[in-house]
């Protein structure tokens, strides 16, 4: 199959057409403006039909894999001559994608969730975009829809999908309600935080205060604002309590593989390539409670490993560093720095 300039369509049409006087012209038959010139070609009846394609995977999507499915639908693509791929994708990419959505309602937790048409289709294509590789061609040589990027890791990387909210209109009228809520000084460490995130400048932020002055809820305004934008939130506590009073929180250690026996030459169990290095390099922002009750070492092994990831270019982010990801640190009144 060979790829046709539109340039073609405009000459098959103008063999027929006399007298137009723009290009909108051109496209308009029976009285009505079609999108391309191609289109017009089909209305006209100047390409071959593809009913018998239709047909074809009317009865494929009744009798084979999904798997068989895709792969189905690249064969045909690359070496049959359809008129309109795109067409025939959209009649029938939502039948391609029953596995996609089943395997993302598994990992989110929540059987009932109505995944939004766009996810499916950007998750559909990164699957075909493979299987066009593999079969020696190229997706974007068949006018197929592009990939979603804020949707490039949902179908392979659990930790990144267990990040994700699922209800982000729901998550932003609550974070509204929350920065409402807000008193002056909350406000002015809220407006930094979220400044430098949105701008993707690096920053750290020391925040110290009393027990009960409001930084937990300040820390789940920030979390709750930035995750309805499909931000991701790492966050966590030295304690597996304060861990609790942070949404999806987690323990240091827990989070970045930190060593318990720890010593100056320890370093962080995060390979490159993994799902938690990749977790980390589109992560947003870092918030770590109650960090003065961590030894330094443990510092100095993030730190290290932090170092090890900018010899490294992913494919997904910049180095996590080099992002506006910001570990929050507070003394309390019975803590210690170690």
């Amino acid at each position: 199959m060979y790829y046709v300039l539109c340039t073609y369509y405009l000459r098959m049409i103008l063999m027929i057409v006399k007298g137009s006087t723009s290009y909108t012209d051109i496209r308009t038959f029976n009285g009505q403006v079609y999108d391309t010139f191609r289109a017009a070609c089909e209305a006209r009846g100047l390409l071959e039909s593809d009913n018998e394609w239709k047909l074809l995977f009317d009865e494929a999507v009744v009798s084979a894999s999904l798997y068989q499915l895709k792969q189905f639908f690249v064969t045909v693509v690359m070496f049959c001559p359809i008129g309109n791929v795109r067409a025939l994708f959209d009649i029938y990419w939502l039948s391609f994608t029953d596995d996609i959505g089943r395997q993302l309602r598994d990992t989110l937790g929540n059987p009932n969730y109505n995944i939004p048409h766009e996810h499916l289709m950007s998750l559909l294509i990164r699957k075909l975009s493979d299987a066009f590789a593999n079969s020696g061609g190229n997706i974007n040589d068949y006018g197929l829809p592009k990939i979603d990027v804020q949707c490039a890791f949902m179908d392979e990387n659990r930790l990144i999908n267990d990040e994700i909210d699922p209800e982000p209109l729901m998550l932003s009228m609550h974070a509204d309600s929350l920065v409402t809520q807000l008193n002056a000084d909350q406000r002015t460490t809220y407006d930094t935080i979220i400044g430098r995130v949105y701008s993707n400048s690096p920053g750290f932020f020391f925040v110290y205060g009393h027990d009960g002055i409001g930084k937990t809820f300040l820390w789940n305004t920030i979390i709750a604002r930035l995750r309805s934008e499909k931000k991701i939130v790492l966050a966590m506590a030295s304690s597996g309590v304060a861990s609790l009073l942070l949404p999806k929180g987690r323990i240091a250690h827990s989070r970045f593989k930190i060593p318990f026996d720890v010593n100056d030459a320890s370093t962080c169990n995060v390979n490159m390539g993994t799902m938690l290095a990749e977790l980390i390099q589109v992560s947003s922002l870092i918030i770590w409670d109650e960090a003065p009750m961590t030894h330094r070492w443990c510092f100095e092994a993030l730190d290290k490993t932090r170092y090890s990831f900018r010899a490294y270019s992913f494919k997904c982010a910049p180095p996590i560093w080099w992002q506006a990801c910001s570990p929050w640190w507070r003394f309390s009144a019975n803590t210690a720095c170690c």
